[in-house]
C-alpha cells in the first residue's frame, strides 16, 4: 500500500516538472544603448552574459546595438531600431540535427555562420517580410525598412 502511494504521488508530480528542452542556444556578447528581450510576452533588458533561448524576441532601440554569439558560433549583430525572433535553432550534431531560422521584422543585421551554416546550409534560413534568405555563403547583411 505505501509503495503504491509513493508511486502514485510521483505520477502525479512528473508532469509538473516536465516541459519542453529549455536548453539555451546562445549568448548576449555585448550591447550598447537599449537592448530587450522578449520571452514569453515578458520584456526585460539584455545584459551581456544573459542566455537565449527558442522563439526569444530581441529588439533594439534607436543608436543602441547587440552582438550575439550561438551555441554553434554563428556570430550575430544587431543594428539599431532593429526586432528579430529567433523561431527555431536545433544544434545537436551528434544526432545530426540542425536548424536555425530567424525572422527579421525590421532594422539592420550581420550574419556571420557558424558550424550549422558550414556543415548544413540547407538548414539555416533568415526570414524578413519580402523574402526568405537561404544561407550558401558564410556571411551577409540585411536591412529590413518597414
Amino acid at each position: 500500500m505505501k509503495i503504491s502511494v509513493i508511486c502514485l504521488i510521483i505520477a502525479l508530480l512528473v508532469p509538473c516538472f516536465a516541459k519542453a528542452d529549455t536548453s539555451s542556444i546562445g549568448t548576449i556578447k555585448n550591447t550598447k544603448g537599449e537592448v530587450t528581450v522578449v520571452r514569453n510576452a515578458a520584456p526585460a533588458p539584455a545584459h551581456i552574459g544573459d542566455r537565449l533561448y527558442p522563439e526569444d524576441i530581441l529588439q533594439t532601440g534607436t543608436n543602441s546595438s547587440t552582438g550575439i554569439i550561438f551555441e554553434d558560433n554563428t556570430m550575430l549583430s544587431l543594428g539599431p531600431d532593429t526586432e528579430i525572433i529567433i523561431s527555431n535553432y536545433v544544434f545537436a550534431p551528434e544526432k545530426g540535427l540542425f536548424s536555425m531560422i530567424i525572422q527579421m521584422i525590421k532594422g539592420t543585421a550581420s550574419y556571420l555562420s557558424g558550424i550549422i551554416g558550414q556543415q548544413s546550409p540547407e538548414a539555416v534560413e533568415f526570414q524578413t517580410p519580402d523574402a526568405t534568405i537561404g544561407i550558401r555563403g558564410t556571411q551577409f547583411l540585411v536591412k529590413v525598412e518597414i
